[in-house]
């Protein structure tokens, strides 16, 4: 049986190394000279680099990285394999598949990149109708969320985005001691899962400011912190005692996004327990009481901002109340800008510069940049910029 373990032990490196040969060939194949900063020099044979070029940008000798390409069990270093990654000019997912070839582990974590939740996670969230769900960044700050969600766990548009933060909001505010019952086993658990998942970063300084800020604000987290405890997933139940419908029994599945894997999605799904369906329907309708239009889901809150972004979306907002989407249409940027200040100020909110504006838009699927000839106050016609596919209500 040892033997036989031995043998598929050796096939499994033999098929390792010939993907990591195999890998490499065709991705310095794909590059030309020119692309990395190389002069072109005589007739070549085959496309792409040769062997001694990718050898000169990595900083090793022809004879060792021909090896690396002819199958050799040799071992390189993290910081060759990152050095290949950048001559070849390797793509995350392709980095990620060549660490795992040449090292059989998962590459360092880069500088973490802006998290935004794309349009069509954002549908997928208002799919689940009366199940509460949302999505979570590196964090565990909110970044996004359906209506269901805000019924039952608090209006997440009004918060700030300490205030959206799960462990915060958890360790600091008094409420949640008697909304999560078995508090104490609940937090023990979430925490010991952030410790999990904030291993995957470390140095970063967001995870790193939100420790800081739980170590002086909360005893339990103090306490707790040091124990090093890790746990994954978050699956499982979930009882809460809320203020206006007593208790709710949920059965909680979080999963990550593929594409995005520092993403989770979590589904609440009310279990028969407590009459928790029904009563996480009335919670729902009440909800819609309060934002605005009757009993049924109102246009501006069912269809809030597709895309959030670590902050509130008050572009997005502003949008759903203020915009209508119309093929072809023209709305200069003073016009966007004067009727995004005034709803701003009209709704408590700060609103965002210029910049931030525009960017939110492009967020949104408008094109911003578009030059249009126009008529001023003077009857002189001039350039303008403004948005295409938008008209202000």
């Amino acid at each position: 049986m040892k033997e036989v373990n031995m043998v598929s032990q050796r096939h499994q490196q033999d098929y390792r190394l010939q993907e990591l040969g195999d890998f490499l060939r065709t991705r310095r194949a794909r590059l030309t000279p020119e692309e990395v900063g190389l002069p072109r020099g005589g007739r070549r044979k085959t496309p792409g680099l040769r062997r001694a070029e990718v050898a000169q940008l990595v900083g090793v000798s022809v004879d060792w990285y021909t090896w690396l390409e002819q199958e050799r069990p040799i071992t390189p270093s993290t910081q060759v394999v990152e050095r290949l990654c950048q001559a070849l000019r390797l793509d995350a997912n392709e980095r990620s598949h060549l660490f795992l070839l040449a090292l059989q582990q998962s590459p360092p974590v880069l500088s973490p990149e802006p998290e935004i939740v794309s349009p069509a996670l954002q549908r997928f969230l208002d799919q689940f109708g009366t199940r509460p769900a949302f999505v979570s960044g590196r964090c565990w700050d909110i970044l996004a969320w359906n209506d269901a969600g805000c019924a039952v766990f608090g209006d997440y548009r009004r918060m700030s985005t300490r205030e959206r933060n799960t462990l915060w909001r958890l360790f600091t505010d008094p409420a949640s001691r008697n909304f999560i019952v078995d508090w104490e086993d609940d937090a023990r658990q979430i925490l010991a899962q952030f410790r999990s998942s904030s291993g995957r970063h470390p140095g970063d300084t967001q995870v790193t400011e939100l420790i800081h800020d739980l170590m002086l604000h909360s005893p339990e987290f103090r306490a707790w912190w040091p124990d090093h405890e890790v746990r994954s997933g978050q699956e499982g139940r979930k009882t809460l005692n809320h203020p206006q419908v007593g208790y709710l029994v949920f059965e909680r599945l979080t999963f990550q996004v593929f594409d995005t894997p520092d993403l989770k999605v979590t589904v609440y799904t009310p279990l028969e327990e407590a009459d928790t369906p029904r009563k996480v329907e009335q919670l729902l309708e009440q909800w819609y009481l309060r934002v605005g239009q009757g009993p049924h889901p109102p246009q501006a809150v069912h269809h809030l901002p597709q895309t959030q972004l670590s902050g509130q979306d008050t572009v997005g907002w502003w949008l759903a109340a203020c915009g209508k989407r119309v093929e072809r249409a023209w709305v200069a940027n003073s016009e966007i800008m004067i009727s995004y200040a005034n709803w701003c100020e009209a709704h408590g909110y700060e609103p965002k510069k210029a910049k931030g504006v525009s960017q939110s838009l492009a967020t949104h699927g408008l094109e911003i940049g578009v030059n249009k000839r126009v008529v001023d106050e003077h009857r002189r016609r001039k350039m303008a910029r403004g948005v295409r596919g938008l008209v202000i209500l």
